[in-house]
């Protein structure tokens, strides 16, 4: 049995005994101070891979004190709100720590959001500028014109012809005329530096804020012996706007003075070709991804001299444990499962440095307890199924402007997950199924009443509930029932198009049902679980 009060909790002195921190900095009151400091130390590290372009630590720095100035120049003060709406690049790391070097919350934007779904977010966390890419200024220009709140608008020059008129000027624009005078202000650990949006279960999304401390205790926790050795490159692939590229991975390898290669988007043709060209070391990819990299991929086109790939992260969603097995059969490399959630600042577990247990997610983070709770708020034993509980210094600082949400997530200092699972007496820590609704479709969450509200006001439509479908490659898909007002016809594709400006294209059901009726209880709530049942 595992004795919780022995587990080694690795502390931040101790760090300066890894070989990537040797003569660097450790403690820092800020992220911000983070990236100023290593620029100063290592100046002329790489700090970005960018399919061409090479960065350097002084060059991120340099980029984010003119962005810095810039915002300065136009009232952001500590505590305001920055949104970052833009693809993968190098320019999200200049508007991010550009917001954060003068005190203020950088706010990702989903990119695949739709007008009205921005205009949300917008009028929720009111930014007073957001950075937005070429490529989403169309879809961007909708939301801001339904909002009540209007930000001064950046726009992220990437080549994508649009006919919006809304943005103030370019980033190139900013990064070619402000100076780069050192921005910093003083910073608390206990201060918000992160804003990042996930599905709420009424439908609205909730604005999860993080503090500088909250991203320490992930770095620390990530910074286990032999995860990160000098030469690491780490590759991101995932969005983002997601919790892990930035939380789980950014942040802890500009700590450690490491490089990080940017990718668009997910390719899998582009997969191995970029891990030789760059000498990737470690990589984070949601199951899908390894699935289509293991279905099309040639191990005899591979050079393995030029693959240097010690880790490869998995997480978002279960991985069939066939796939695991397979891929280090086929390429050499092991896969290392995780879970995690923007609340607890993006990583609760890992399979990392542990015996193999293929059912698992690996055991908790050193700094992070976890107990397997009922209904009741009990700790139950070991083997027991409950709700996944979580307590340390990485849980959220709450919602914004929910505090009841905050309230009813957070008891007693512990964070509610709504994930079901179980742990056993070795600590290893099993993802059994989801208290809530939500549906994962290939890593992505999408609750269930983000579609049904809009369906609700579709004057066909009596009735309607969304629940997951159970699919191999992407673990679930969207599946929309409905009750159609009597005398009324529609088709799946009208439900779809009708959707297509609402909601963002992942969460379209894929799957649409019209019945007579649906299975309820005596008390007239729908049974979800009976509907998925029907269809599966």
């Amino acid at each position: 049995m595992i004795d919780k009060s022995k587990r080694y909790i690795r502390k931040m002195d101790e760090l300066k005994d890894m070989a990537t921190l040797h003569d660097k900095k450790i403690y820092f009151d800020s992220i911000a101070e983070m990236l100023t400091e290593r620029a100063r130390e290592i100046p002329d590290a790489v700090h970005v891979y960018y399919y061409d372009e090479v960065i350097t630590y002084a060059q991120t720095n340099e980029r984010a004190n003119r962005v810095a100035n810039y915002l300065r120049e136009k009232g952001v003060v500590k505590g305001d709100r920055v949104s970052v709406m833009v693809l993968n690049s190098p320019e999200i790391y200049y508007t991010m720590f550009g917001a954060q070097k003068l005190g203020a919350i950088a706010g990702s934007i989903n990119y695949m959001l739709k007008g009205p779904e921005i205009a949300y977010v917008l009028e929720d966390s009111r930014p007073k500028v957001a950075f937005v890419g070429s490529d989403y200024m169309a879809e961007f220009s909708r939301g801001w014109e339904l909002s009540s709140h209007k930000p001064i608008v950046v726009e992220v020059e990437t080549g994508i012809d649009h006919n919006s008129t809304i943005a103030e000027r370019s980033l190139k624009d900013i990064l070619s005329s402000y100076p780069s005078n050192e921005c910093l202000v003083p910073q608390s650990p206990d201060d918000p530096f992160m804003l990042l949006y996930s599905s709420g279960t009424t439908g609205m999304p909730k604005g999860i804020m993080m503090s500088n401390r909250n991203q320490f205790s992930i770095i620390k926790d990530f910074s286990m012996p032999g995860m990160y050795q000098p030469g690491d490159v780490m590759m991101i692939i995932l969005p983002m706007f997601h919790t892990n590229p930035l939380n789980v991975f950014t942040y802890p390898l500009t700590y450690h003075g490491l490089t990080i290669c940017i990718r668009k988007t997910f390719s899998p043709s582009d997969f191995w070709p970029s891990l030789m060209r760059y000498g990737v070391t470690i990589l984070m990819a949601v199951p899908a991804m390894y699935a289509y990299v293991f279905s099309i991929a040639d191990p005899k086109t591979i050079d393995y001299d030029k693959v240097k790939l010690r880790y490869a992260f998995a997480g978002s969603a279960p991985i069939p444990l066939d796939l695991v097995k397979g891929f280090r059969e086929k390429f050499g490399v092991k896969i290392i499962d995780g879970y995690g959630l923007t609340e607890v600042t993006g990583c609760t577990s890992s399979s990392y440095g542990v015996p193999d247990n293929w059912t698992s997610v690996g055991v908790p983070l050193a700094s992070q307890e976890v107990e397997i709770m009922d209904d009741d708020n009990n700790i139950l034993p070991y083997g027991e199924r409950g709700e996944i509980c979580i307590k340390g210094e990485a849980v959220m600082i709450g919602y914004l402007n929910k505090p009841e949400a905050t309230a009813e997530t957070i008891r007693n200092g512990w964070l509610h997950t709504g994930d079901m699972g179980y742990m056993d007496e070795k600590g290893y820590l099993y993802i059994s199924g989801r208290k809530k609704e939500m549906i994962n479709r290939g890593g992505e969450n999408i609750y269930p009443r983000e579609i049904e509200i809009p369906l609700e006001k579709h004057p066909k439509i009596d009735q309607v509930a969304v629940v997951g479908a159970p699919d191999p490659a992407l673990g679930e898909r969207v599946r929309a029932c409905i009750v159609l007002v009597d005398g009324s016809d529609m088709t799946a594709e009208e439900v779809k198009e009708y959707l297509g400006d609402k909601i963002a294209k992942y969460k379209i059901p894929e799957f649409v049902e019209f019945m007579k009726e649906f299975p309820r209880n005596p008390t007239g709530k729908i049974l979800k679980q009976e509907l998925k049942k029907m269809f599966t």
